[in-house]
């Protein structure tokens, strides 16, 4: 008689042979009750195990880490457990791989638990504090005791001080260039104003820490934008034609006795440094290695090896520029370097190449830019945001990699997927290459079609005309993920969702030189509202947008709703949200998160509002649905009920304090204070326009009511994700425990 010989049961398998063939012949009602038993074994050793688990900080559950931390007397910190944002995005995106879908952030209480003894033991140094404050926020940090640089009469006899000579060296601009800088090294006069952003810092008790909050992304085997035509010799590093720096690749330290150099920060590249670079580079022995501590391969192609820790490196027809060859020039006027050479301003992010390289047939540039967080088309890790593979039916592959299976276009894939008669499926590209192509669209009915980067890349779609989804079928969709795109999206037939996933559609369509993008911008996304013959289409359109950046969006008042979370939206300059066809026309319900959007926003109906900068008149249709709440709305807009929202709240209580102290006021003087208050209590940026590195970061000047006006005290607007607030409030916790009595700690943000 035959009888279960199932490997997951356990318990069955340790009964004698004959038994187990006695309870096959009765039906197997014995192995039926043994699986009963073992799965509440089961819970019961999962259960030990964890126990066992819990005592240490590496694998403890996250109710566990606070026990643990006070333990050891530490005191607890804001970290990710008590982060609530990114709900709607686990409503919204079934489909994706996930789990987690919540934004990551660097609010590290289990490391920083995990740490505490080894920062006691060398408590009070200045490379441990330098590491607690790395470790604490999650940005690049440097610490600097500034009694080391206050100048005063040496005694030449004892105690002197070569490192800190009271007279600089006027003559050597990468000496002078870091004047005022976090690795200044020219003594200065003492200073006893308290230790600030821009002041205060030369005194005996003042340890500054210097941090770096944007961060680098490497961008690897990339095309050069040439700027003229066939045969120019002047290009940008940015795929975009846009003149940004480049930044240096924040590496690791190989001594955590030491403290952090330029090296070691992601920061944008000095001139002098990389002039200093390469004139150290010159002065090695022969033969020189092709890579210096700045440039070099990012990949070793033989027989040219890779660099250590590369910013960026250059590639014309296939062969890798060494460093010999590389000059360091100033490119704001144009200018080609003698015979073979490649001429690199890394403040403006341009190239020119010597008259024996053109014309180039091809320019392949590798480089790192700058940017405040994983927001847009970037080279960062979304495994979670691809589509799940299980719902697709065909995956096709895109890359330049030239293998058998791999489609050289994004047209060929979508050819292909033609021919195989449109099945649910992904088109997946892996590799940084510029697209120029001209790309329609037809889905089919009641199937999804996802055209995305692979994970860690970031292509470029440089389209030749819009990219222009066709056809009528209103079941079907469309995702576009990771991708850097150049152009217009729009949707003459109708669809039934457009998912656009960690995406940048360039705002104003593309960037030219030197006046940015143009004016009026055109729309990024445009979805028809009628069909040739005038009757209405896309009545249950969705338009979902997660950590994407897009210029205007034209979507008809009767669509289902318009879903944006932790985006941007720059319609500077003309509006961000409207419906197509005549000016000024309302567009459908809109669903807003942890958002920033530029240009007047006029919608049928403003569900919800959450934590969002709306830096231009919005108005909604109808009041009686919808709320509004943590947000920044300027004078002058309709929308319904609204919640602690800036700068409404800040203009009661300037009143309220008005009035506690001289009385009532009256109309004319609440209006006065009102108008007084909304001129302070507005968004300011550190820049503006797209494809800077600071784009739309909240300037530091700014008012405090936007910075700390969130729902948990985090800053409004797109970046309100990174909890910047409550990185800089775990660090001051942190050096109240750990600085020398008597010091003063200061944090100085250098970007």
């Amino acid at each position: 008689m035959a009888y279960s010989t199932r490997k997951d049961d356990k318990l069955y398998h340790l009964l004698p042979a004959y038994i187990r063939e006695q309870d096959a012949g009765r039906g197997e009602p014995l192995r039926a009750l043994l699986e009963i038993v073992e799965r509440q074994a089961d819970t019961v050793e999962a259960n030990i195990a964890q126990v066992h688990a819990n005592a240490f900080i590496e694998t403890a559950e996250p109710w566990v880490v606070p026990y643990i931390g006070d333990l050891v007397g530490t005191t607890p910190l804001f970290d990710e457990s008590r982060v609530r944002d990114g709900d709607m995005a686990q409503e919204l995106f079934p489909e994706l791989e996930g789990p987690n879908l919540k934004p990551a952030i660097a609010l590290r209480n289990r490391a920083d638990i995990a740490k505490t003894i080894y920062y006691r033991r060398r408590k009070g140094t200045a490379p441990m504090l330098e590491e607690l404050a790395r470790d604490v926020t999650g940005w690049a940090a440097h610490a600097v005791e500034f009694f080391e640089s206050i100048g005063w009469t040496q005694w030449l006899r004892n105690h002197q001080r070569p490192v800190a000579p009271r007279t600089p060296d006027i003559r050597s601009p990468e000496f002078m260039d870091r004047l005022g800088t976090a690795f200044d090294v020219i003594c200065h006069t003492v200073d006893v104003r308290p230790v600030g952003q821009l002041d205060g810092r030369h005194n005996i008790r003042n340890i500054g820490f210097f941090l770096w909050r944007l961060g680098a992304y490497p961008i690897e085997s990339a095309e050069a934008r040439r700027l003229g035509n066939s045969g120019d010799f002047r290009y940008f590093f940015s795929q975009l034609g846009r003149s940004a720096p480049l930044f240096s690749r924040r590496r690791p330290e190989g001594d955590e006795t030491g403290l952090a150099t330029e090296w070691h920060v992601p920061q944008a590249i000095r001139p002098a440094l990389f002039y200093e670079d390469l004139r150290a580079h010159h002065a090695l022995p022969l033969p020189h290695p092709p890579h210096s501590e700045c440039y070099g391969l990012f990949d070793a192609r033989p027989p040219v090896p890779a660099a250590p820790h590369p910013s960026f490196s250059i590639t014309v027809d296939g062969a890798p520029i060494p460093a010999d060859r590389i000059v360091c020039r100033n490119l704001g006027v144009w200018s080609a370097p003698p015979t073979d050479f490649v001429a690199v301003d890394v403040a403006l992010g341009r190239l020119t190449l010597g008259p024996n390289l053109t014309p180039a047939a091809s320019v392949e540039v590798s480089y790192h830019y700058g940017f405040p967080a994983d927001l847009g088309g970037g080279p960062y890790a979304r495994r979670a945001w691809l589509t799940s593979a299980k719902l697709a039916d065909q995956i096709l592959l895109v890359g330049g990699s030239g293998d058998p299976n791999v489609f050289p276009t994004i047209g060929a894939a979508l050819a292909a997927w033609t021919a195989a008669l449109k099945p649910n499926a992904i088109i997946r590209i892996r590799d940084n290459r510029t697209y120029a192509e001209a790309i329609t669209i037809e889905p089919e009915t009641g199937r999804l079609l996802a055209i995305e980067a692979a994970d860690g890349f970031r292509p470029h779609l440089r389209l030749n005309g819009p990219l222009t989804v066709t056809g009528d079928h209103p079941d079907a969709s469309l995702t576009l993920g990771g991708l850097l795109v150049e152009g217009t999206l729009q949707v003459t037939g109708s669809l039934k969702r457009l998912r656009l996933l960690h995406t940048t559609l360039v705002p104003g369509g593309s960037i030219t030189e030197p006046a940015g993008a143009p004016a009026p911008p055109p729309a990024s996304v445009e979805i028809a509202a009628a069909d040739p013959a005038g009757a209405p289409i896309n009545t249950e359109f969705r338009l979902e947008i997660a950590f994407s950046i897009t210029g205007p969006l034209r979507v008809p008042e009767h669509a289902e709703g318009v879903f944006v979370l932790d985006s941007i939206l720059d319609g500077a300059g003309s509006d961000a949200l409207t419906a197509p066809g005549a000016a000024g026309a309302a567009g459908p319900p809109l669903h807003v998160e942890r958002s920033t959007l530029r240009g007047a926003c006029r919608v049928r109906e403003m569900a919800f509002a959450t934590e969002t900068i709306f830096d231009g008149i919005a108005r909604a249709e109808r009041l009686q649905r919808g709320c509004v709440r943590f947000c920044y709305v300027p004078a002058g807009s309709r929308l319904p009920r609204q919640y602690r929202c800036q700068p409404s709240l800040a203009v009661a209580k300037a009143i309220e304090a008005e009035e506690a102290v001289s009385g009532p006021l009256t109309t004319v003087q609440r209006a006065t204070v009102e108008a007084r208050v909304q001129r302070r209590v507005k968004p300011e940026y550190s820049a503006e326009e797209y494809g800077l590195p600071a784009y739309l970061q909240l300037s530091l000047a700014g008012p405090r009511e936007i910075a700390l006006g969130a729902e948990d005290g985090s800053e409004i607007g797109v970046y309100c994700h990174l909890k910047q607030p409550q990185r800089e409030s775990n660090l001051t916790i942190r050096l109240e425990e750990y600085m020398p009595f008597g010091l003063e700690a200061g944090l100085i943000y250098v970007t």
